[in-house]
């Protein structure tokens, strides 16, 4: 973020503190030299990444291959969230998913017994799910204006890189959360290994889609002292298609290769690789009393 004297504040911290990382498809990235956040300044003026071919196979770079497809592989990690959403006590009560896309994990939630609810940033997106008769707002976490104390669970999978503003973000989650719910983050670790090696090159550095990029300690220093306590940090990893793994390889590299024609082989969408290069942290905390 930056404030009326220009300078360049670290969007988690507030650090004034900062070096320039790295420049990539023209968006400047900067890593707070107090809580190593690496963030995008300046911010984009909109992001407009988020249509029909972002969760439809676009060939531009962003997005996925087919969302609904790709989330298929996904049901696995999905069912281990649960089981530990019961060890902290929430096997139903009310959920909301932050970043629900099509409303493919709300539907699994829902089957699990949650009351589900979903906030979604594509309209398009949203759309496809109140199709299928979920309740799905097209906005942001601020748009519906929930009551206080409103939700058991709030998850938030592969979300909070992507919003301009996480400390608004985790102010408005807590105050929709109930006394003892939980918050449930997804995010790349931009501390781990594979960052610390592939620098600038790291695959999950991805402007304007990913707008800041933290770590296990950054991000729970910051919970800890803004009304949560950590119950769990853990890298889970995650499955995915072949066709979602050669786009990103696409993604990565640039390079179209062979790739791009491999992408409609409906072959590919049926194999499902579990994958966990521990570059991505899976945490949930619990609003204090």
């Amino acid at each position: 973020m930056e404030d009326k004297t220009n300078q360049i504040i670290c969007s988690l911290c507030q650090s004034v503190d900062a070096t320039f990382f790295t420049e990539k498809k023209g968006f400047k990235i900067y890593k707070c030299s107090k809580c190593k956040l690496l963030f995008i300044f300046p911010l984009p003026a909109s992001i407009d990444v988020y249509d029909k071919a972002y969760f439809s196979g676009a060939d531009n770079g962003f997005g996925y291959v087919d969302y609904d497809v790709d989330k298929e592989a996904m049901v696995p990690t999905f069912n281990k969230y649960f089981d530990i959403f019961k060890k902290f006590g929430k096997k139903d009560g009310k959920l909301l998913d932050i970043g629900s896309a099509t409303g493919f994990f709300m539907e699994l939630a829902r089957f699990k017994g949650f009351q589900v609810s979903g906030i979604e940033i594509s309209d398009f997106a949203a759309e496809k799910g109140r199709k299928k008769g979920l309740s799905i707002t097209t906005g942001d976490i601020f748009t519906p204006n929930f009551a206080s104390e409103n939700f058991d669970v709030i998850t938030m999978f592969d979300v909070i890189e992507h919003v301009p503003n996480p400390k608004e973000t985790i102010s408005e989650a807590r105050r929709i959360l109930k006394k003892g719910g939980i918050l449930v983050i997804n995010t790349p670790d931009a501390e781990s290994f594979w960052a610390k090696i592939l620098g600038a090159n790291w695959q999950l550095i991805m402007p304007p889609e990913h707008i800041n990029y933290f770590s296990p300690k950054n991000l729970g220093d910051y919970l800890s002292k803004n009304g949560f306590n950590v119950l769990l940090s853990t890298k889970i990893g995650k499955s995915f298609t072949i066709q979602y793994i050669l786009k990103m390889l696409y993604k990565w590299q640039g390079s179209k290769i062979f790739l791009t024609n491999l992408f409609s082989r409906g072959f590919l969408s049926k194999i499902h690789i579990p994958i966990n290069l521990r570059d991505n942290f899976f945490m949930i905390v619990q609003k204090k009393d």
